[in-house]
């Protein structure tokens, strides 16, 4: 069991931030004897001498400057401990401004949103979309969704799944121009691919040479959901990550192709945040719900 009580070393710390026994006791609401008492009371159980006392001034020694740092931490360290937990306890609310691009805002996170608003509705779900990385802190965005492996190292992360992609195309595309039976078909069809980044238009298939395809598009887009639309409707072949058109190949407007010809991948999803912000309710509230609903196959 300790010896110590934490009031004593808040009277300690007291003490030596306000310069004497009586500033301390105002601060604290207490008498200056009870300070004082205390203090001679917490140097009996440590049977050390924490203040040089005269008539004038009261300075600490070796040994009480050295439980003053210590005491000081543990206070500051509890009061985060309180802080923290007071935050994980309080009911999330407030604006929650969430950042992704246009397919994953459509078809992963929007589907989630009235489940979201009904579980939690004092949070206000402000979903912007951008297709590149953003700085969260000049956007004002409180959590970011990056697909890839992530580069920059200041930020926190938390992985949501993984995905992959497929080439797709519509039956009215198939139907007048053919089914592509290898990767090397692709020259003469239509391909539908990214205006940026440029490595996006690197499909997951190989050639005779075992090397990846580059495909050079017949039409181009700044985002995957146009090159979705682009793609149902009879435009060309899309490669496009599953979960964002697993509704259209049920539903018959989409189908898959080349799909034994496909290079296994692997692309990991992470919602991504500033460290500072790590504790705040509402972030936390959301990234729980999404990892446990979510879905990315």
């Amino acid at each position: 069991m300790l010896k110590i009580q934490i009031e004593e070393l808040e009277m300690l710390v007291a003490t030596v931030n306000c310069g004497n026994f009586s500033k301390a006791a105002e601060e604290l609401g207490v008498t200056a004897s009870v300070v004082s008492r205390t203090i001679k009371k917490l140097e009996n159980k440590l049977n050390t001498t924490l203040f040089n006392r005269t008539t004038r001034k009261t300075q600490l020694t070796q040994e009480g400057q050295w439980l003053f740092n210590e005491a000081s931490a543990m206070i500051a360290q509890g009061q985060r401990v309180e802080s923290q937990l007071g935050e994980r306890t309080a009911a999330p609310a407030g604006r929650l401004v969430v950042d992704a691009a246009t397919p994953f805002s459509l078809h992963a996170i929007a589907p989630l949103i009235a489940g979201f608003n009904q579980e939690y509705p004092d949070v206000t779900v402000i979903m912007t979309s951008t297709e590149s990385n953003i700085d969260l802190i000049e956007r004002k965005v409180d959590i970011a969704i990056r697909i890839g492996h992530l580069t920059d190292s200041t930020l926190k992360a938390r992985k949501l799944g993984e995905t992959s992609r497929q080439l797709y195309a519509s039956p009215s595309y198939l139907d007048k121009y053919g089914l592509p039976k290898s990767p090397s078909d692709l020259k003469q069809h239509n391909c539908l691919g990214f205006v940026k980044p440029d490595r996006l238009n690197v499909w997951p298939l190989q050639d005779e040479n075992k090397n990846a395809i580059h495909i050079v598009p017949k039409t181009y887009a700044d985002n995957g959901e146009t090159l979705r639309q682009l793609a149902i409707q009879g435009c060309g072949i899309a490669c496009l990550s599953r979960f964002t058109v697993n509704a259209d190949v049920q539903a018959g407007h989409l189908r898959p192709i080349l799909e034994s010809d496909i290079q296994p991948e692997s692309i990991p999803i992470y919602a991504v945040f500033y460290s500072d912000n790590e504790v705040n309710p509402r972030m936390r509230c959301f990234l729980d719900y999404i990892s446990e609903h979510i879905v990315l196959k």
